[in-house]
């Protein structure tokens, strides 16, 4: 049984703490918080038997085996240090931290102390992405020659919310943009050899950001992100006798297949809430050893980290805990 442990009881920790019910071999035991009070209320909620005060009370605890780190974005590379260094497995929230320089170093934590890490990028696990990426290497569409995603929601601006904080990382790149980066190089691979940027940077975050990468080989994608506009969500992969769409893609439950004006439709809904996929991974990971999964490996978290570096210089956007 690999013992679990949480990193600041958030919204998106809620969804981990019911995802891992479902998941043989795992349980939750423990909840690490600043404020008591919030600490109590997830474990209550969730049947969690230990509270903890402090993140490094639950990183010295011999009753831990790996936690999932749900803390806003700026805290993920402190908070994965302190327990990698403690030799606790991580499996840290996206983005996996703010930037490259960031991310490199923690792989080094995990490397010298030889234990697990992975950024929690769920879409990555989905059975509909592994069907559509089995539908691609058959050669059904042809030769792949274009992605587009978009990740788009709206909220009305409110100086109080993490997405409009740039002390917290906050804007559409890193929250959501960060899917899109993940869903082109899933479909195109690595070999970028360009990318270009556009985006409507206010209160200190960008609202919406458009990218354009093209490829070593001529294929191109075309991404956007946004916090203040909505859009259908869904993804394509063109290729060369016909393309594959998918509704809502980084959430991803349905594949629509075009082929000579034909159209297939196939389910392939997740586990549960489809947390479950990616704490299998890691769970599986950690009980053959391995310090990394072969399906989202740290030097792939790197690798995206580096493209968003570029963007946010190409827009010109730095936080203020950056300057």
């Amino acid at each position: 049984m690999i013992r679990w442990g949480i990193v600041g009881p958030g919204k998106i920790a809620n969804k981990f703490a019911d995802a891992i019910k479902n998941v043989e071999g795992a349980e939750l035991i423990a909840v690490a918080s600043r404020l008591k009070e919030r600490g109590q209320e997830f474990a209550d909620k969730h049947n969690v038997p230990m509270v903890f005060e402090s993140y490094e009370k639950m990183s010295e605890s011999s009753d831990v085996d790996a936690v999932y780190v749900a803390t806003p974005h700026p805290f993920h590379k402190s908070c994965a240090e302190l327990f990698l260094n403690a030799k606790k497995h991580v499996l840290c929230e996206k983005p996996v931290c703010v930037n490259e320089v960031e991310a490199v170093e923690l792989m080094e934590y995990a490397k010298n102390n030889g234990v697990f890490l992975m950024e929690a990028m769920w879409t990555r696990f989905l059975p509909a992405i592994n069907e559509t990426l089995k539908i691609v290497q058959s050669g059904e569409i042809g030769d792949i020659r274009g992605v587009k995603a978009d990740f788009c929601y709206s909220m009305p601006y409110n100086a109080q919310s993490r997405v409009y904080n740039p002390d917290l990382a906050g804007g559409a790149l890193l929250d959501v943009g960060i899917y899109c980066l993940n869903f082109a190089a899933i479909f195109l691979g690595d070999e970028v050899e360009d990318i270009i940027s556009m985006s409507d940077v206010n209160y200190g975050v960008d609202c919406q950001t458009n990218v354009l990468l093209k490829y070593s080989n001529g294929r191109i994608a075309s991404l956007s992100s946004a916090v203040n506009v909505r859009k259908p969500n869904t993804g394509y992969i063109y290729g060369t006798k016909g393309f594959i769409s998918l509704p809502n893609f980084y959430a991803a439950q349905e594949i629509i297949v075009n082929v000579n004006n034909s159209e297939r439709r196939i389910l392939k809904p997740f586990m549960g809430n489809g947390f479950e996929e990616e704490i299998i991974e890691a769970c599986s990971c950690i009980r053959d050893g391995k310090m990394q999964s072969n399906i989202m490996p740290m030097k792939e978290s790197i690798r995206i980290m580096k493209q968003m570096d570029l963007i946010r210089n190409q827009i010109g956007l730095r936080y203020p805990f950056e300057l």
